[in-house]
């Protein structure tokens, strides 16, 4: 009786918190499932619930709003450290909390949206992220930052994780591997461009100008996603009590070949981390090279990953292509990992790079594609652990990049990431064909 009375307490108080929703904390009667099933019926057609264009920029948006998160303030970390006249060390634990708070807040939004929607979670992420952002801005102490930084990225996860399962609900197939692409365009370029935007705006205001960027930000895109219709329908919704949304990783986690497609994406993705932690290092202070030089090279960067993802989408069969994209991204790994630990001429660097992060950029959206057709039930939970297992990787390499020196700990990093890479999908090419 006690449980059940905290049940309801805890999801009266979440009806609350996901826009003022009566229906959230009950299972939908028969009335409500019929009206909703007749209207999925009906108005099937994508051009009547959201346009095309209107679905990529809004998706897109909603992607490139986490790393922006954890990236574009990047340049503004020796002010936070004058500013509160203390250690690098505890500036740092901003970038990590954010990065938490980015891979926990998925595993928490994906399995809700599963059960209530997409729109009230992303709604309620939106709240948590302006709330967090105002904190961080009048945050008096380190610590209370630190804080803020959590939420902040408990709040923006809602964005990136959704964005995927909202794409997943409305196509299939090539169709959801084209729109992927274009999400995973913006997505591979924002972790890079954000530095590039912070140390820009750092040339007209503070640190503090930078949060209120990210505020304004995230306000906008919040009221593009008014516009967003609910991609997905009372009854495909899983049924169970709030308590009970934990259990819906069970059948994900268990999906062997799906988790190997994660763990692929996500040591794909780790090369593209280990390249931005150590990138401003290697090229400023090893190269000497200067600061507009070094966005020059970011902006190059971005343009591969843009053409790996639109090569990927472009290409008719999926499973080939990530074949050849894995190849190539063993290939030019090695060879940057060679030119670094030889400490070759930086137009080398530069060359062996550019063909790495096009090689990375092309598995992206051909392994999240392939993932997210695996589950059809529990999408939003799958969605979650696929970015959970991605940002938790990433974060786990980037220091592992810096650690002694820097050339050659990149080049253990990206070297030892690529064969991993190589090696699930021999695994995955074994599966699929006893299947």
């Amino acid at each position: 009786m006690r449980g059940q009375i905290f049940c309801n307490g805890i999801g009266k108080y979440f009806s609350f918190f996901y826009t003022f929703a009566p229906d959230w904390v009950i299972q939908p009667n028969d009335d409500m499932i019929k009206k909703d099933r007749i209207k999925d019926q009906t108005s099937n057609n994508l051009t009547q619930q959201n346009g095309k264009i209107f679905l990529l920029v809004t998706l897109s948006a909603m992607t490139a709003f986490a790393p922006l998160v954890t990236d574009m303030y990047l340049p503004a970390l020796p002010l936070l450290s004058d500013y509160f006249n203390t250690s690098a060390s505890l500036v740092q634990m901003t970038i990590s909390t954010s990065m938490l708070g980015i891979a926990v807040g998925q595993l928490f939004f994906g399995p809700f949206s599963d059960k209530f929607g997409r729109r009230r979670p992303l709604f309620a992420s939106f709240v948590l992220y302006l709330l967090a952002t105002v904190g961080c801005i009048y945050a008096p102490t380190i610590g209370l930052l630190i804080t803020f930084r959590l939420l902040q990225g408990l709040g923006a996860a809602g964005s990136i994780v959704l964005a995927r399962s909202i794409a997943a609900d409305w196509f299939s197939g090539k169709d959801l591997l084209k729109f992927l692409a274009l999400i995973a365009a913006v997505q591979g370029i924002a972790p890079i461009a954000a530095p590039v935007a912070g140390g820009i705006l750092l040339l007209v205001t503070d640190w503090k100008g930078i949060f209120v960027t990210l505020g304004l930000l995230g306000l906008l895109v919040m009221i593009f996603c008014f516009y967003l219709k609910e991609s997905l329908p009372r009854h495909k919704r899983v049924k169970a009590r709030v308590i009970s949304t934990v259990l819906f990783f069970a059948p994900v986690l268990k999906n062997r070949l799906l988790m190997l497609y994660i763990a692929l994406l996500s040591f794909s993705t780790a090369i593209m981390f280990a390249y931005i932690a150590s990138s401003p290092f290697i090229f400023q202070e090893h190269y000497g090279v200067s600061p507009m030089t070094y966005s020059a090279i970011f902006a190059v960067n971005a343009v591969a990953l843009m053409i790996g993802n639109l090569l990927a989408a472009r290409l008719k069969n999926p499973h080939k292509t990530l074949k050849y994209s894995v190849v190539g991204l063993l290939c030019f790994s090695l060879i940057t990992s060679l030119t670094l630990v030889f400490d070759a001429e930086i137009y080398i660097v530069c060359v062996s790079l550019f063909f790495s992060l096009l090689f990375a950029g092309a598995t992206f959206p051909i392994s999240t594609n392939l993932a997210l057709d695996l589950e059809k039930k529990y999408r939003g939970t799958a969605s979650a652990v696929l970015g959970a297992t991605t940002f938790l990787v990433g974060g786990a390499v980037m220091p592992l990049a810096g650690a002694g020196n820097i050339l050659i700990s990149t080049a253990l990093v990206m070297t030892s990431s690529a064969i991993v890479v190589g090696i699930i999908h021999l695994i995955i090419v074994k599966l699929e064909v006893r299947s």
